[in-house]
């Protein structure tokens, strides 16, 4: 069993037929994606950075040796941008990415 902490949000299979591809949520907001690689490790990225000026920040993304790693990872990355700590990451970029998520949840 790994040393490592269990991951904090909820990940589970994006496909049944792709059982090394999984999706971290946030509640009902998809967070992040980690998927095996067949070079020999895991990716990890995020998701949720719809930011106008999102260009600009230090790439959500990476490699890791496991599974868990990379959902650690995404984890981290994910709570660093919900703290505007992201590297590159403006206070407006959050405010901007709220704003569109409450816009695609309001037009349907």
């Amino acid at each position: 069993m790994s040393d490592l902490p269990k991951p904090k949000y909820k990940w589970r299979q994006t496909w049944p037929n792709h059982p090394k591809h999984f999706c971290g949520y946030d509640g009902s907001r998809h967070i992040a994606s980690i998927y095996w690689n067949h070079m020999g490790w895991w990716n990890w990225f995020m998701c949720w950075n719809w930011a106008r000026n999102a260009s600009r920040w230090k790439r959500p993304n990476g490699q890791a040796d496991s599974a868990r790693e990379a959902a650690l990872e995404a984890e981290k990355c994910y709570e660093a941008i919900l703290r505007c700590e992201w590297p590159g990451m403006a206070p407006e970029d959050l405010q901007c990415m709220l704003d569109n998520e409450e816009w695609m949840r309001t037009r349907l």
